[in-house]
């Protein structure tokens, strides 16, 4: 980009580098103000290449806002500077000193968080997940001496594609090898196409013998000793929380009505929780069963991934905690109702899905009757779950779950701000925070489908001016049609 746009502002063609460089619309307003910003000095080219020091000003916008139940706030200019939001203001005022980017008639609202993902892999369906020659092949490659640089690919891959489809704060829980730590080092230091997005990652993550993930994304212990050990271990390898996978699940079930089968002992949970906190990390657990809730939250689990009903008595004790639900119905949705030969899935992990899904519902009631964080994710990576579907997730959780588009919405920002311990920084538009911004073509809460194709996204004050998710056309006809029996 730098070339081209260079060359567009030495020949003094403003129009072309104005709308070149941020992709506005060709308006008497855009025109009217691209004097101000050359006047103001501001090389557009500099400002719009993803420099985290850029200063932009988002001008006409209405603001979606989260925190006042979605209410729209109409004409308002959105100033950033060094990756932060430092000004919201009536338009119309002085923007002298900022890159002018015209968003009258476009929709503002903080970017979206995916609060639970993986991240190697496309959400092709395939059997690696369900064990056997597949699984083996694959498991092959990630030891090979090839395997760190091909997950180092695929993570960083999977980033790019979460930015482009509106996802700001994305948290990856169980990926091989610690590909995910090497990408999120690269994103802080503004490398790759993924730079700005804020990466927060587990490693791998912990389980029993036979535990979900075990052959896969998870390592195993047998002692609680042994657990605490990997625990640390993970935190010393620079891990931003720890992940730990108490029960089974759909893709590991041998039996009908087992999804979420204990496979971790209270003490081995307590042991990691203990000295996961002990560390100053948070801890993240799959669970998909009442008695797995039950441990979770008793032993000192933070937030409950999937989830299934939950009792008053852990309930009470995951609030007391701070804690979160984390529901993460993309995945679960596709098992139940695609036919087996597509989901590449048997007849026991689907009829294993329905319960799961139920499960999840219950959970986020619950969650809502005892005034604890909701937040949601994709678990992309999973059969039909791609790292561009956040905003099926939005759509599954206000319909699937019934809870409508505002409480969705909530969730997809601010609920999964609080979840993941980044609520003071993000989750928001508000002065202060990660300039962590979407632009829209329609109002949200009236047409929650405009999530699918954001106009730009800003994420920690880098702006992608022309937001292009790479989208699998077989996936997402599928889902399309999916989508149209809700």
């Amino acid at each position: 980009m730098p070339g081209r746009a260079a060359a567009f502002y030495a020949c003094g063609r403003t129009e072309r580098l104005y709308n070149y460089c941020i992709g506005v619309r060709k308006s008497a307003v855009a025109r009217a103000r691209e004097k101000t910003c050359v006047k103001g000095g501001i090389r557009l080219s500099e400002e719009c290449g993803m420099k985290k020091n850029g200063k932009i000003v988002f001008v006409g916008c209405d603001i979606v806002d989260v925190t006042a139940d979605c209410a729209v706030v109409k004409g308002r200019d959105i100033f950033t500077e060094n990756g932060l939001i430092v000004k919201i203001a009536p338009t119309g005022g002085d923007t002298s000193g900022y890159a002018v980017y015209d968003a009258v008639g476009l929709y503002a609202m903080p970017g979206l968080v995916n609060a639970h993902a993986h991240l190697f892999g496309t959400g092709a369906p395939s059997k690696i997940l369900s064990g056997g020659g597949a699984q083996k092949l694959v498991l092959k490659l990630v030891r090979s001496a090839f395997g760190p640089a091909v997950l180092k690919k695929l993570v960083a891959s999977a980033c790019a594609q979460e930015l482009n489809s509106g996802v700001t704060t994305l948290r990856g829980l169980g990926d091989f090898r610690f590909s995910d730590l090497a990408v999120r080092d690269a994103i802080k230091k503004g490398k790759g196409k993924a730079a700005g997005l804020n990466l927060l990652v587990s490693g791998p993550a912990l389980t029993a013998p036979g535990g979900h993930g075990d052959g896969t994304f998870a390592v195993t212990a047998s002692t609680p000793a042994e657990f605490a050990a990997l625990a640390e271990q993970n935190v010393r390898n620079g891990v931003d929380l720890v992940k730990i996978c108490i029960t089974g699940g759909v893709t590991d079930a041998k039996k009908k009505g087992e999804p979420g089968e204990v496979k971790m002992t209270e003490e081995q949970v307590k042991a990691v929780c203990d000295r996961a906190h002990a560390l100053g990390k948070k801890v993240a657990a799959h669970v998909q069963s009442p008695r797995g809730v039950e441990i979770a939250a008793k032993c000192g689990v933070d937030t409950i991934e999937h989830g299934a009903h939950m009792s008053d008595e852990a309930a009470a004790a995951l609030k007391a905690r701070g804690g979160a639900v984390v529901a993460t119905y993309t995945p679960a949705y596709p098992y139940y109702k695609l036919p087996p030969e597509m989901t590449k899935l048997d007849d026991v992990r689907v009829f294993n899905s329905g319960i799961v899904l139920d499960g999840m519902t219950e959970c986020v009631k619950d969650a809502y009757a005892h005034g604890i964080t909701v937040a949601m994710g994709t678990d992309a990576s999973c059969p039909f779950s791609t790292q561009t579907g956040m905003w099926r997730e939005v759509i599954y959780f206000a319909k699937l779950g019934g809870f409508g588009t505002k409480a969705a919405l909530y969730a997809a920002t601010m609920g999964g701000a609080a979840a993941v311990g980044q609520a003071d920084k993000t989750g928001s538009l508000e002065v202060g925070k990660r300039a962590d911004i979407l632009l829209l073509s329609d109002d949200p809460v009236s047409n929650p489908e405009t999530l699918r194709t954001p106009v730009a996204v800003t994420a920690g004050g880098r702006l992608v001016a022309h937001p292009k998710p790479k989208r699998n056309k077989k996936i997402e006809t599928v889902l399309d049609g999916l989508m149209k029996e809700l």
